[in-house]
């Protein structure tokens, strides 16, 4: 489990996210009480900002959705007209040409086309690293390492880094008391293309589940080893 480090209004706060968090808690959730945005907030204040167990739930959504998705969970969380920009998942789609996807436009516009793409989509182990918020946006910077799992063609394992920014808008109606309207994500697309047969690295690559650490090199014997003396003279 690793430690993540949520920032904001200049706090700091740790907090584990290796486990899913429940739906609804925080200051927008329907069973917090110190936001504004939730059921159960101050009369739908919109100028009450995310709290750190807010920006939690946002980063486990977007968790949930790479690692665990369904389509119950895309229509709680995520706005009819949800939008996802991401010019690495464009350029993948490509297979690394400049088209037919416009890699500096909207990847997905609308919930159902995010739906339509991602549910089709073998799951993949996820981590998350690192959880920054400010208001109305949460920003997760996350890993895995088997970006190519459930796919015929992976050949390689390289750990794949990448942050996500989450806009949110309140709705008092839904599990979280908020959804996710619009999505940026960005990531190493070079290492997943080649950990997914695409790309063909100028160099070796460790086989899927092979540790590409060296191993250490076996330490010198002294010049003078007095345990190989044999009897003086």
């Amino acid at each position: 489990m690793r430690a993540s480090t949520i920032i904001a209004a200049g706090t700091l706060v740790a907090s584990a996210l290796a486990a899913p968090s429940p739906r609804g808690y925080g200051g927008w959730g329907n069973r917090g009480g110190r936001g504004g945005w939730g059921k159960h907030g101050q009369n739908g204040n919109a100028n009450v900002c995310l709290t750190d167990d807010d920006a939690l739930a946002a980063a486990d959504i977007f968790r949930h959705l790479i690692q665990e998705y369904s389509d119950e969970l895309a229509l709680d969380a995520l706005t009819e007209d949800f939008v996802d920009w991401t010019s690495a998942v464009a350029i993948i789609r490509n297979r690394g040409a400049e088209l037919p996807f416009i890699v500096n436009e909207i990847l997905f516009d609308g919930r159902q086309a995010f739906m339509d793409a991602q549910g089709s989509q073998p799951q993949i182990p996820f981590e998350t690293l690192n959880v920054f918020h400010g208001c109305n946006s949460t920003t997760v910077r996350w890993q895995t390492t088997r970006s190519a799992n459930g796919q015929k063609t992976e050949t390689a394992d390289i750990p794949v880094v990448g942050i996500a920014i989450l806009e949110t808008v309140p709705d008092a109606d839904n599990s979280y008391g908020f959804r996710v309207k619009t999505l940026f994500s960005e990531f190493n697309a070079a290492a997943w293309l080649v950990n997914n047969g695409v790309f063909k690295p100028n160099g070796t690559v460790s086989p899927v589940g092979v540790d590409p650490t060296p191993a250490p090199k076996p330490a010198k014997r002294a010049v003078f080893d007095d345990s190989l003396r044999g009897p003086a003279i």
